[in-house]
């Protein structure tokens, strides 16, 4: 269930950031960029948590983990569209 969930999240906002890349930003400053990568941390870590891909090492499984990702994912998506 949570695969499922963070596949389509991750797929969601990387679809968005790549068909609508002004809606991230209307200027490249430095506090958009640092923004949008950590929502394109969220997104990688929730793909490969998606796809089912599993980290070896538990302290490199922690950025993988929804509990993680979600919150990189939805606060950079809130701090941008705040910005806005």
């Amino acid at each position: 269930m949570l695969r499922g969930i963070s596949l389509a999240l991750a797929g969601a906002a990387a679809i968005i950031g790549l068909v609508f890349p002004f809606l991230a930003a209307t200027q490249a400053t430095a506090l958009n960029q640092s923004i949008i990568l950590v929502m394109l941390l969220g997104i990688s870590g929730a793909f490969a948590y998606g796809v089912g891909f599993r980290v070896q090492n538990k302290w490199l499984a922690t950025f993988t983990h929804p509990a993680f990702t979600w919150p990189l994912i939805t606060a950079g998506a809130l701090s941008l569209a705040l910005l806005r």
